[in-house]
Formats: structure tokens, sequence, C-alpha cells
């Protein structure tokens, strides 16, 4: 497992590279050491040269586009892709591009100083003192502007914590602002959330003088003499030799709205062509080795991307081997730019984790073709085979709406594998396939029908079959008979007395078997997967029990008709308890399919 990496993020739209290039070459000669990443909306030749030269730097441009008011679209995007990557991120910092400026790396202040799970840092002036942040204020929410009226403004071009609860931060600061019908209402409803429950508990609220961020335009900015400066909560900032300090003399990692102060700008970007600077920029881009034009264009869309280069560089930094890699996704059309901002939202996401058995992976394929769910469904594979699957074609992936991943040389586990699926998901529901067994046409209709209005439902009684000895079972998991028979890959099957067995073992049986899982994915927001539960638990049995131990509804029923057959064979890495010994003639008429499909 890759050590968590930390993340800087932002987003531009309608800029030139003069206007990202201090952002971009100042975060880089920061010291800053984790990911650099812009989501870039334009899709015209301005876009394509702010990404070439981001990647030329050793940053990462998302291409994604732009579907309305950038101000409070960004959050949703950016939280996207924190909550994408979260399992492998630690501290994340959003900020915004075109007006901000790193003096030093911002995570070296987070470690030392972060108390909480986030920040919020202030702009030194209260709503009641600065009339642009009020009038946006009582634009976006007027009957809540009186609760903030006598409070510091909190400003949302730089937000920095935990990325999980960044993630979560930025997607609820853009679901406020959209509620406020208005094109610009982040900046306000990010300060309502801080007023509220449970975000006022758990900010951390940083002033100017605590060096972390400084806004020239409330600190500095000379036109606003008159007005905001006359009502300061901190002393000013003042320009040195070597950046902006506070006025206690520490240096700001980042400035922001510097450009609104002449001597400000001039001083900061002259730093960045200085020889010392431009040394270490060559150094970085001597170091880059992209890939060819022809490496590049094999790989389909992905966020927008017309080759795919964006996850693959990012998925790159969290430990992927850039040699050889694949990372493929077939789009529901070929003339769009993005899979999940063009098609309707699925409501079911059938998450299917994979490792060199592309026989059984092909099977599996024809399973969830063939389910009759008319709700609307998509299918994500995440493939860390050495080769990846030859057989997937491209005109039935578009066809079932199918993403398939490769992620060479870089073994995951399979609860990694889950959470990563499952945060790429698009449909509300989640549904586990197993690639190894044989799931009915019914299945998902039957299941997601069973799930009701609960968060969580597997089977609490199925068929198993051990092919190689033509064994048919039935295993009712939420009770214990005297005798059962044990299927297991490495020992033959014989029966077993149950006499000694700890009653408890009941609940591992029921909720440990991940086969059969449906969830909601909502539920993710506070439980994910881990890929190594702690206790040698295996990742689907930890997760069912953390879901129903945080109050989340479960449920289990029983099959009685044939959904699904949880099948033994010699790759197989768990063993099964079943009661019953059924003849082999009756898997024909619970399961013709199958039997059609082993002729």
């Amino acid at each position: 497992m890759s050590t968590k990496q930390d993340i800087v993020i932002g987003a531009v739209t309608g800029y030139s590279w003069a206007d990202v290039e201090p952002w971009a070459t100042s975060l880089v000669t920061s010291g800053f050491t984790g990911l650099g990443v812009v989501i870039v909306y334009d899709r015209d030749r301005a876009g394509d040269l702010i990404a070439g030269n981001l990647e030329s730097l050793g940053l990462h441009a998302v291409r994604m586009p732009l579907r309305g008011s950038v101000y409070n679209q960004r959050f949703e995007d950016i939280a996207y892709l924190l909550r994408t990557f979260a399992h492998s991120l630690r501290f994340a910092v959003v900020a915004d591009v075109r007006d901000v400026y790193f003096q030093a790396d911002p995570v070296r202040w987070l470690e030392t100083h972060l108390d909480r799970p986030f920040l919020a840092a202030s702009a030194s002036v209260r709503y009641s003192d600065e009339e642009r942040s009020w009038n946006n204020l009582q634009q976006g929410f007027p009957q809540h502007a009186e609760r903030l009226q006598s409070k510091a403004v909190c400003n949302v071009g730089v937000l920095a914590g935990q990325a999980s609860v960044l993630a979560d931060l930025c997607l609820a600061i853009s679901l406020t602002a959209r509620s406020a019908n208005v094109p610009v209402a982040e900046q306000s409803a990010y300060n309502l959330l801080l007023d509220m429950e449970p975000y006022r508990s758990t900010m951390q609220f940083v002033g100017s003088e605590d060096g972390f961020a400084c806004q020239a335009s409330t600190v500095a900015h000379l036109d606003k003499t008159e007005t905001v400066r006359r009502f300061p909560l901190e002393p000013a900032p003042f320009l040195a030799a070597d950046g902006v300090r506070t006025a206690a003399g520490k240096l700001y990692p980042i400035v922001q709205q510097y450009d609104q102060v002449p001597e400000w700008k001039h001083a900061l970007r002259h730093r960045l062509e200085s020889d010392s600077v431009q040394d270490v920029l060559a150094a970085i881009g001597s170091a880059q080795r992209r890939p060819s034009n022809s490496a590049r264009s094999s790989l389909a869309r992905v966020l927008g991307d017309s080759d795919g280069a964006s996850i693959q560089n990012m998925a790159h930094s969290f430990g992927v081997p850039m040699e050889r890699s694949s990372i493929q996704l077939y789009s529901t059309t070929t003339d769009q730019s993005s899979y999940s901002d063009t098609s309707p939202a699925p409501r079911v996401s059938v998450v299917c984790p994979t490792y060199q058995r592309p026989e059984f992976l092909r099977k599996i394929i024809r399973h969830y073709c063939a389910q009759k769910f008319d709700g609307g469904m998509e299918m994500i594979i995440v493939d860390d085979s050495p080769e990846p699957a030859d057989f997937l074609d491209e005109n039935l992936c578009r066809e079932h709406h199918i993403r398939y991943y490769h992620f060479p040389n870089s073994r995951m586990s399979i609860g990694d594998k889950i959470n990563l699926m499952t945060q790429l998901a698009r449909g509300e529901i989640i549904v586990d396939f197993d690639d190894d067994d044989f799931y009915a046409p019914q299945y998902i209709d039957r299941m997601v029908e069973y799930l009701g209005d609960a968060d969580f439902v597997t089977l609490s009684r199925w068929f198993a079959y051990d092919p190689a000895n033509k064994m048919f079972c039935y295993w009712k998991t939420d009770a214990l008979a005297p005798t059962h028979f044990m299927l297991s890959p490495s020992e033959p099957s014989f029966p077993i007395s149950t006499s000694r067995w700890n009653p408890n073992v009941v609940q591992e049986h029921v909720w440990g078997y991940g086969f059969s899982f449906v969830w909601r994915k909502s539920t993710h927001q506070q439980i994910e997967v881990r890929g190594y539960p702690p206790g040698g638990l295996h990742w689907d049995y930890d997760f069912s029990l953390r879901l129903q131990r945080a109050g989340f509804k479960a449920v289990c029923v029983p099959d009685t008709e044939g959904l699904v057959l949880h099948i033994l064979h010699p790759k197989s890495t768990v063993s099964m308890f079943p009661q019953y010994v059924l003849p082999d003639f009756l898997i024909e008429k619970y399961f013709p399919l199958y039997v059609d499909e082993e002729v």
C-alpha cells in the first residue's frame, strides 16, 4: 500500500496561461511535494495550452465540462475528485487559481498547526463592515443574513484540512450555493455552513496573524483604506525581502488576491523570474517523461478528458506504475466529452473487482448484460491484472454502460477496489458482483425490491455449487443444523458436526459473504470499505458490521427462487457450510441458464 499523499487543487475557466502560471510555478517551487491538480473546464486552445503546461511542470490537469456557474460547480467537481481518491489522500488544500500565490509549502503549516478536521481562514473583516460580501450574502440568503451580520467573513478561496472532510465540505458548499439560485453564492454558502453544526464545532478558525493565508483585498488593498480597513480585526501584514509576512513577522504559505496590491504583485512575480526559481523549473521540466501521442491516444475518455491522461497521471501518483498502464473507460457516446454528465444517472451501479480471471470476467459481463432491470444500470470493473482483458467489445460497453479500469502491476485489496468503484459510481444503489459466481437475469431487480427502504441487504439463504464434485447445495446461514457439509477449495467435501460450534458464528455467516451485498451509496459518506480490516476480518463482514453499528438499516432475505449461484472452484478464497445437498438434476430447474452456459 502506498503512503497517503497531500493534494492542492483548484479550477479554471476563461483564463490564459499567464493567469495560471504564477499559481502553478509558485506551487512547484514552494517545497510542496504532493499532488497539484487543476480542473480545466475550457475545451479550446487556451485550455489545451494550460493543461499541457501544467503537466510539463509535473502538475495534473483534469479536463471536465462546465455545466453552469463555475463559482458553484467547481466545488462539486473538486469534491468528486477528492472523494474518488480519498483513500490515498491525507491533507487537501483547495485554492483559487488566478489570484493565489504560494510562498511556502502549505502542508508544513498544517502538519504543525492543524488541530481540527479543517480550518476556516479569516478575511479579517466582518460582514457588516464590507459592502461587497454583505450584498452578496443578502442576495443569496436574505432570510439568514442577520445571523452572520456581526461575524467575521471566512474566505472560500482557500480551504484546507483532512482530504475526506474537505471532500464533503466542498460538496455541501456546492449544494447550498445552488439553493440560493444566484450565479455567485459559494462564499455566502460557505460562511452559512460554518455557522451551523457540525461545521461550527469541527472547524479551526485561523486568523491572518496565525500565518497560514493572507487575503490582500481586505488587509492591504489601498483602495479600501477608508472602508474596510477602518474596521480592522487584525493588524496589516507587510512585504519583506522574502515575501509577505504577518505583522509579527511570520511568512505566509499562501497569499490570496496578491494581484490587488501592485507592490506585492510586482515583487512576488519578480521572484518567479529569479535565477534560482528558473533553475528549479528547468529541473522539473527535464524530469518529466510524458507519454508519446501514440501511447496516449489509445486511452478512452475519462472525466471528460479526450485521452484519459488526467486519471492515468493521477493514478500513477497514487502508486500505479505509468509503464504499460492502460486505464480504460468506454463511455456511452463517442462524441460527448463526459460520461457522467451527458447521460441520465443510473439507479444501480454494479461493481466488480477482478484479478487474472478473464474467463470469469467474460461470463460475469454476460450476466450483467442479461439483467432484467429497467431502472438504469452501469457496471464498473477494476482489474489489477498484469495484462488487460482483451475481449471487451467497445460497442457492447457503450451500449450497456460498462466502465473498465486496468491498473497493471499494482495489486489492490478487494476492499480498496470496491471502495474506489463506489466512489466512481453514479447510481444510488451499489450491487456487488463477484466475478466467479452466476447471477440470474432477475437478480438485480429482485434485490432492489428486497432493499426497499433499508440501507443494506444481503441473502441469508442461498444456493451453492461445486462443479468438480457436482454438489448442488443450499445453505441457511441464519440457522444451525446438527450436521453441515463443508465445501472447500483445498479439501474434499465431507459432513461435519456443529455440536461444538459457537452459536455466534451464525452472525458471521449471515453478514460475511459479500457476493450478495447490495447497499446505498449514501452510506459511503459515513462508512467506507476498508482494504485491510483489523482483527483479520474480511472486507465484507467488517463492512456490514460497521454499517449496522452506525445505525444503518440492514436486512437479510432468503433466496428461494434461484437468484444467484455461489460457485466453489480451485481459485476460491472462502469455504461454505451448507446444511443440504440437493439432487444434481435440480440445478437445471433453478439455474437453467447456468447449465446452458456450462454446456
